[in-house]
């Protein structure tokens, strides 16, 4: 970003395989902040908030899609919590994914609302493994490689929702 005297001052851009991406996009932890940030605004409206999130690519479908993990503080009508799905996939402002939207080449975002205590269970098995609680943060991109998490986060999920924005 520049120097502070002669040394060199740098700017934090995310997490290392942080990253969601299917065909010619490339939607970055930042990109997944802001467009949880921007949804949750219609649940607190009910008063209620987004304890916590998560991501995944679901290739598992022709085409594939974002799927977003969310706890929420308390219960949400299904009318809410569509449009909060909608507002999810319109936050998403890469190029690349607006234009894969478009066209199809990236299937409708997926909305997956989980039971309160979901995220603790995942903090549960990370110190399991050894992890150190200070050192923990939420995983907010589940690759493949993490099979373990992302089990954890489907077996709680209750209810789903996909995205009508495009």
């Amino acid at each position: 970003m520049g120097f502070h005297n002669s040394t060199p001052e740098l700017k934090f851009v995310c997490r290392r395989n942080v990253m969601l991406a299917i065909n010619i996009d490339k939607s970055t932890e930042q990109d997944l902040q802001l467009a949880v940030e921007e949804a949750a605004k219609l649940i607190a409206k009910e008063k209620l908030e987004v304890i916590d999130f998560s991501s995944n690519v679901d290739v598992s479908t022709d085409p594939g899609h974002y799927v977003i993990f969310w706890e929420i503080s308390g219960e949400v009508s299904d009318e809410v919590l569509t449009e909060c799905c909608n507002c999810l996939d319109r936050s998403f402002v890469d190029g690349g994914y607006v234009s894969s939207r478009k066209v199809d080449a990236i299937g409708p975002l997926e909305l997956r609302v989980v039971r309160r205590g979901t995220f603790q269970k995942i903090l549960d098995h990370y110190l399991g493994l050894g992890a150190a609680l200070s050192q923990f943060k939420t995983p907010r991109c589940v690759g493949p490689a993490n099979n373990k998490i992302l089990q954890i986060l489907c077996d709680n999920v209750t209810k789903n929702y996909f995205s009508t924005a495009f």
